[in-house]
């Protein structure tokens, strides 16, 4: 697998209207081929972390333009630019 890994921090008078976005295109991220899942973490008030999954690193690749223009519609509520990583899986654990 490989993931994308997404820092972005929230101007923090508008996290409920992010977060209102966020489930107006959940249901478009099944429409991008590979992805497997994706996380949204909040790790403070005003920080939020994304993990996604995806088959392969291509697979992420080839999506990049369909993500990007979802993912626009966060950017009224973003206080700055996000922080993007991308990387192999190397380790898992399960508890099932």
């Amino acid at each position: 697998m490989y993931y994308r890994i997404t820092h972005a921090t929230i101007q923090s008078e508008m996290y409920d209207q992010a977060m209102a976005t966020m489930e107006s295109i959940r249901d478009s991220f099944s429409e991008i081929n590979g992805l497997l899942n994706s996380r949204l973490i909040r790790i403070s008030e005003t920080e939020l972390v994304g993990i996604a999954a995806y088959e392969s690193k291509e697979l992420l690749e080839a999506s990049q333009t369909q993500y990007d223009e979802l993912m626009s519609n966060m950017m009224p509520y973003l206080a700055g630019p996000p922080t993007v990583s991308h990387g192999n899986q190397v380790l898992t654990y399960d508890s099932e």
